[in-house]
């Protein structure tokens, strides 16, 4: 993209209303803040401004914002929105910029007039990704728009973006539910797009299978009825992980269905009481582990020999499974009596 670096005032400087770090606030709220003065007050809340304000109080803005020359002679910040809303910060409250940095003034650059909308809205996003506090709903939200908004192909997001294809279909998909879980649930909080982006492809796919699956998992999800049985998208107790291990044992869905107290974490007992390898995931490892006993060779068994600590874990290990062994016969033992 064309652009000239100058000198602009903070004074010329608007706030950009299509900044891609609020389009969170679009994608649930149907609008983010449009004004100025709105655009301001949520960006001076962020989290990270006033670590910014610190920084530019010394040092003063170091690196050039982007923006675009208004029919009105003044400039359309694309991206430094925070970077400004900080000098103008500075400037209201009469702060005293140190020997070498202005408040009044700042390094931009301006992109040339025959810059597209779709030009510029590529390169505001491609400045934003990747940034701290580019949320991936953010990211969901302007693959959605440059798709059905801008008409671009999957192809050229994904070029643009520098992200796969695969990746441009999965951020249409989630976003495409997460909009929906909204109108369904009313529930808008940003964090439970994580159920959508980092859930297991199993549980996308079980999701997919039908109405009531769909109806159910977002009803558990949803804190705000009273009724979420997922308790956590990433990992841990009743979190998507032990769902996606819940979905093909028929008994554990029908406790989930019908028990209104039942979370995850009951159904994944449940699993686990069906599935001895799920209950004992140690035993998957015996297999592996007498097959690599029976390999070694003479060198690592001249090492075993040299370590009187493992020689004892070995001994222990046999005497577990004599032990294991002797309680089964018995056992089996009584019942045939």
């Amino acid at each position: 993209m064309k652009s000239t670096l100058q000198q602009i005032p903070v004074s010329q400087l608007v706030l950009d209303p299509d900044n891609p770090r609020l389009y969170h606030l679009r994608a649930i709220h149907g609008s983010g803040p449009m004004t100025d003065s709105e655009l301001q007050e949520v960006i001076s809340n962020e989290r990270r401004f006033v670590e910014l304000l610190k920084s530019i109080k010394r040092r003063g803005v170091e690196d050039p914002i982007s923006v675009k020359r208004m029919e009105d002679g003044r400039y359309l910040v694309h991206e430094g929105n925070r970077r400004t809303c900080v000098l103008r910060h500075l400037i209201a409250s009469g702060a005293i910029a140190p020997g070498g940095v202005s408040y009044d003034t700042v390094s931009a650059l301006v992109a040339d007039e025959s810059t597209t909308e779709l030009e510029i809205k590529i390169n505001k996003i491609i400045q934003q990704t990747g940034k701290k506090d580019w949320t991936p709903l953010g990211t969901a939200a302007a693959v959605h728009e440059l798709h059905y908004e801008f008409h671009q192909g999957e192809e050229d997001i994904a070029t643009d973006m520098q992200i796969s294809k695969v990746k441009v279909r999965s951020f249409l998909k989630n976003y495409r539910m997460f909009m929906e879980y909204i109108k369904k649930t009313g529930d808008t909080n940003e964090r439970r797009f994580t159920y959508f982006a980092d859930a297991p492809k199993k549980v996308m796919n079980w999701v997919e299978e039908s109405k009531t699956n769909k109806e159910n998992y977002y009803e558990w999800i949803n804190p705000t009825s009273g009724k979420a049985k997922i308790r956590a998208a990433a990992a841990g107790r009743s979190s998507l992980r032990e769902f996606a291990k819940c979905i093909e044992d028929e008994e554990a869905m029908e406790l989930l269905r019908e028990d209104p107290t039942a979370t995850v974490e009951d159904a994944y007992e449940v699993v686990k009481s069906n599935d001895i390898m799920k209950d004992m995931l140690f035993l998957s490892r015996v297999l592996p582990m007498a097959k690599s006993m029976r390999e070694l060779n003479e060198v690592q068994l001249a090492k075993i020999s040299a370590s009187p600590k493992l020689k004892q874990h070995i001994k222990s290990l046999m005497s577990a499974c004599d032990f294991i062994l002797r309680d089964i016969e018995e056992m089996e033992a009584s019942l045939t009596e």
